[in-house]
């Protein structure tokens, strides 16, 4: 059980520009890629968010909470979706994550949900940039995220400056996660086509390494001595 309750809001309602079709629904070994992404959150949290401008595209998921953009706005972009997920969270602190990331780390998220310390983001920082949509954020930062949409400033990044930001360093990220693949994003019709081959692939290994742990499992039982009957 960990020691913080923190929603989760995924984020689906850009138009996949580059992809040209919906990214969310994109098929990623057996499942969608939507659904990588909920099934992944699900044993970490309470509550999982799903912000998207069309909920009946998901009918798939399961204990989703659907949530809208709560300004009008023509403009699809991540701040307004970050907003609206973290204003409609019923907990304080909110795990802020896109559709496209189908190779999440629970053991990272799970590290930086465990080592929230009254900060306002916990935030990965890879070299000297944020990783700002793998991010825990405070409903503390709503007023500065308004004021921010107010002035139609969408970086993410630019409210960073009125609130407390503690980032969780490479260093220590590559110890969970040696590859930074929870970073990886699928945008374009190429980087499908990688996500969709590494995917079988790293299956594959799973696989053959269960099958080896049977077999170890079947000679060990076979070395066994009998039970003496007493």
């Amino acid at each position: 059980m960990l020691r913080h309750k923190v929603s989760a809001v995924v984020l689906a309602g850009g138009n996949s520009k580059r992809m040209g079709r919906n990214k969310a629904l994109l098929r990623i070994g057996e499942k969608k890629m939507i659904q990588i992404v909920v099934e992944t959150l699900e044993p970490l949290f309470d509550e999982v968010l799903l912000v998207t401008r069309n909920p009946s595209s998901f009918y798939m998921l399961d204990n989703v909470k659907f949530v809208t953009d709560v300004l009008d706005t023509e403009k699809k972009n991540s701040l307004v979706g970050l907003y609206s997920g973290l204003l409609k969270a019923n907990n304080e602190y909110a795990f802020i994550v896109p559709c496209d990331m189908p190779f999440l780390s629970n053991a990272l998220i799970a590290h930086m949900i465990e080592s929230l310390d009254g900060e306002d983001v916990r935030i990965p920082m890879i070299g000297s940039y944020f990783e700002p949509l793998h991010a825990i954020y405070r409903k503390t930062c709503l007023p500065y995220i308004s004021d921010q949409l107010r002035d139609e400033n969408y970086k993410i990044t630019a409210f960073y400056d009125h609130v407390l930001v503690r980032p969780v360093s490479e260093t220590h990220i590559r110890k969970i996660d040696p590859h930074l693949s929870s970073f990886t994003n699928v945008n374009t019709e190429a980087e499908y086509l990688n996500a969709k081959a590494r995917w079988a692939l790293e299956k594959d290994i799973t696989v053959k390494q269960q099958k080896h742990v049977k077999r170890s499992e079947k000679k060990n039982e076979k070395g066994r001595p009998d039970d003496i009957l007493q």
